[in-house]
């Protein structure tokens, strides 16, 4: 019943995305149009892209796209300007564009052609004469979403996370044969290969992939040195003598999470690897600590104005902003506009201190922490991330716990990551302008990445190392030490990768279009936010990425909510000032249902993370962790994004304020009427 139950729902909803009917392939191209621009030229040196970009005063005329299907010239022509307004932003280029919406006198005209849905075309005429670029293309159709849907059903089904994945990425490697013209068998036996000479070594090979692995690496390899030391246990000391239960416990890796707010990954590993000898004392789950991490990390790194995110939140739809009539430099104050809007994130933060100080817990959750209360922080037969030995670590003989040995380490990881972020961001050569929002938040942007932690981590792992040897320990157990926290981190490392892998076939064929193109349209203003959120999520859930979730969505949402909210406004009701509120809370539905997504689906990096942190099995992580994150959805949408979008007026500023204490409200309640506190008899409540 444990297994089914998820199984069902998760049955139910792609039974209904089996039955949506699926767009034509004119549809979808025209919705991928701006990909050309990404195309070479003839001289194998210059993109479509580059070559627009270069054109004297760019304006665009007449957008045709052949097959000529109503309103596919004006998608194609979105799309070809989202795309452009994209690459300029990211060359560093102010844009001038006329043409964005209608044909401007004099302007570029393009053809888009769709030739035997097997080869894709754009075509213009400049002062260099005409100029045509294509690519071989096959529109996504609903297969594109059996390698994640596989995957998922897989591990819910089998708890068995390497199965599931690498049954996915066969399944789509196979698929993208097919799409290329293989016979069965040809797909079956080239997608196999395929699996391991294009999407492992694509993955092993990306420098920012190979950088997360050794920040990890590195990361629980200090943890395992420090703990040698005596340093964890010195910090358990000082911890406990205010985290002196349970909840005291709960609350501290809560506050803890909490503080770390300028990185998702460094809040994950630190918060989880640090405080799980802390948890396993007062006995609660992995599956708890686990939640606790993950729900902490992406969403106040997501809210943060001082965060690696923020500026990558606002490169996904400053571009689009002249659609709504408004500069890109404008893309700050909208990220700040859009904050009151960020339902899922603040009721997430909440909710987990709401569980954290009531004590009382429901469902699966409920169950786990009744089961380590009785002595068992993991499931029998569970497979946690991180082996045994590495948590059962203790200090060598003769070492005395010291809170100094595991303060240093951390806070130079800690420390010298910001540093590196700064550095690598451009801070120092800023001088004031550093320390304005867009500065900062601009330095951050640039300085982020995988590279700035791997570097933090490992000097805080050389800094255990020299403390350790300082204390007595010797060079052999230190390193025997991190060898215990590393050595079942072959499945952990598999996983990620498979993940990534699921991802990157999910990118060729076009998963994340098909959904977008299949749901999106048609939209009544009221309902466009919770449906931008859904499917946020949706594309979230099934690419485990919400980073790529924001960049393929968020472009699309600035000139669709705007032009929807001016049009919805009734006598009396200033039209820009709605438009304007629609596009508040839809870019802020979009970045929420991403991180929602992203939080359900066990294919997504933070979501392995935060289980190699908290050595967690994996799939026990996620199926205790959706049903809370899915009940703050409900309340979100049903407390702020209906609500927020059916009483929009632009006016109403303390709309969505109203709207997030009415969800706390909720959720208060739920958690009186279902919750019960692990220690109290079974009978009652929600835990069955």
């Amino acid at each position: 019943m444990n297994r089914l139950l998820p199984f069902a729902v998760f049955a139910a909803l792609v039974g209904a995305l089996l039955l949506a009917p699926s767009p034509s392939a004119a549809r979808l191209a025209a919705f991928q149009a701006g990909d050309l621009l990404g195309e070479p030229l003839a001289d194998g040196e210059t993109t479509a892209g580059q070559a627009l970009l270069a054109s004297p005063a760019l304006a665009l005329g007449a957008v045709t796209f052949s097959p000529g299907e109503d309103g596919l010239d004006a998608a194609a022509r979105a799309s070809l300007v989202r795309a452009l307004r994209t690459l300029a932003q990211e060359s560093g280029l102010e844009l001038e564009l006329t043409g964005a919406t209608a044909a401007a006198p004099g302007g570029l005209n393009l053809a888009v052609r769709l030739e035997d849905e097997e080869r894709q075309s754009l075509t213009w005429s400049g002062s260099e004469g005409t100029v045509s670029v294509q690519r071989t293309y096959h529109a996504p159709d609903r297969g594109s979403l059996l390698p994640p849907l596989v995957a998922i059903a897989l591990a819910i089904l089998f708890r068995r996370p390497l199965l599931a994945l690498g049954a996915g990425v066969l399944i789509g490697a196979a698929l993208v044969r097919l799409q290329g013209g293989a016979t069965l068998l040809g797909a079956v036996v080239g997608g196999g290969a395929d699996t391991a000479t294009v999407y492992l070594w694509d993955q092993i090979v990306d420098k920012a992939r190979y950088e997360i692995i050794l920040f990890v690496v590195f990361m629980l390899a200090m943890v395992g040195v420090i703990t040698r030391a005596g340093g964890i246990h010195g910090l358990m000391s000082s911890i406990a003598r205010l985290a002196s239960s349970a909840r005291r416990t709960q609350l501290a890796t809560w506050f803890m999470g909490l503080a770390i707010f300028f990185d998702d990954y460094a809040n994950t590993i630190l918060v989880g690897s640090t405080m799980r000898p802390l948890t396993d004392r007062f006995r609660i789950a992995r599956e708890k600590l686990a939640w606790i991490v993950d729900s902490t990390a992406a969403p106040v790194a997501g809210i943060s104005i001082f965060s690696t995110w923020i500026a990558f939140e606002v490169s996904t739809f400053s571009a689009q902003l002249p659609d709504a009539g408004l500069p890109t430099t404008e893309g700050y104050a909208v990220f700040i506009g859009t904050l009151p809007f960020r339902f899922y994130c603040w009721l997430t933060l909440f909710f987990v201190g709401l569980v954290v100080c009531s004590g009382r817990d429901f469902g699966p959750m409920l169950r786990a922490e009744r089961r380590a209360r009785a002595g068992q922080v993991l499931r029998p037969g569970a497979t946690p991330l991180v082996s045994d030995a590495a948590t059962r670590l203790e200090p060598a003989p003769g070492v005395r716990a010291a809170l100094g040995t595991a303060l240093l380490p951390l806070g130079l990881f800690v420390g010298g990551t910001i540093f590196l972020i700064l550095r690598t961001g451009g801070a120092f050569e800023l001088g004031s302008a550093f320390f304005t929002l867009d500065g900062a938040a601009q330095v951050l942007y640039d300085g982020s990445g995988s590279e700035p932690l791997m570097w933090g981590a490992l000097w805080g792992l050389l800094a255990a190392l020299v403390l350790g040897r300082l204390r007595g320990l010797g060079l052999a157990p230190a390193l025997e030490a991190a060898w215990h926290s590393l050595r079942a981190m072959a499945v952990a490392i598999a996983i990620l990768y498979l993940a990534w892998m699921v991802g990157a076939v999910c990118g060729d064929l076009g998963t994340a279009a098909w959904l977008s193109v299949t749901l999106a349209d048609g939209l009544p203003h009221v309902i466009l936010p919770t449906a931008l959120f859904l499917l946020a999520a949706l594309v979230a859930f099934s690419t485990g990425s919400s980073w790529s979730t924001m960049t393929i969505l968020l472009p699309l949402v600035v000139g669709l909510s705007y032009q929807l909210g001016a049009a919805a406004a009734g006598p009396g009701l200033d039209a820009e000032a709605m438009g304007y509120g629609l596009m508040l809370l839809s870019i802020g539905a979009v970045l929420e249902g991403a991180i929602f997504g992203d939080h359900c689906s066990p294919i997504s990096d933070t979501t392995v993370m935060s289980s190699i942190a908290s050595a967690s099995d994996h799939v026990d992580h996620v199926r205790t962790q959706a049903p809370y994150a899915i009940l703050v959805m409900a309340v979100a949408v049903v407390c702020g994004y209906l609500p927020s979008a059916l009483f929009l007026d632009g006016e109403r500023s303390w709309l969505p304020w109203a709207g997030l204490a009415a969800g706390m409200l909720l959720l208060t309640l739920i958690v009186r009427l279902l919750g019960r506190r692990a220690d109290e008899p079974e009978a009652g409540g929600l835990d069955a």
